[in-house]
C-alpha cells in the first residue's frame, strides 16, 4: 500500500488544522458523508430525466446513507478491508466518483452521437 503514502500525507497534514475548527469539521463531514454520493448516484439514476431540487436533496441524503453504508460493510466482510477513518474517507471518494466518472461518460457519448 505504498501507493497510498501520498494520500495519506495529504491527509495528516490537513487533518490538523480541520482539527482547530471542529464546526468547519462537522459541516465538511456532513456533507461528504450525507450528500455528495447520494446527489451523484442521483444523477446517474435520474440522467434524462428532471426531478425537483427538493426531491434531488431528500434523494441524496437517503443514497448517501444507504450506499456508503453498504460499501463500507460489504467491503469489510468480502475483502477483510478494516474499517478506520481513512479506509472509510476512501470507499467514500470512490463511491462519489464512481457515478460521477459515469455520468460525464454517459454525456459525452451522448453530445457526440
Amino acid at each position: 500500500m505504498e501507493w497510498l503514502s501520498p494520500i495519506k500525507e495529504l491527509f495528516e497534514f490537513a487533518l490538523p488544522f480541520l482539527e482547530r475548527l471542529p464546526v468547519i469539521r462537522a459541516i465538511l463531514g456532513f456533507i461528504f458523508v450525507f450528500f455528495l454520493p447520494g446527489f451523484a448516484w442521483t444523477l446517474v439514476f435520474f440522467n434524462g430525466k428532471k426531478i425537483n431540487v427538493i426531491e434531488r436533496i431528500a434523494l441524496s441524503f437517503g443514497l448517501s446513507i444507504a450506499v456508503v453504508t453498504i460499501s463500507i460493510l460489504s467491503l469489510n466482510k468480502l475483502t477483510g478491508i478494516r474499517i478506520t477513518g481513512f479506509n472509510s474517507v476512501l470507499i467514500i471518494i470512490a463511491v462519489t466518483i464512481i457515478p460521477l466518472a459515469f455520468y460525464y461518460l454517459s454525456r459525452l457519448i451522448k453530445k457526440r452521437v
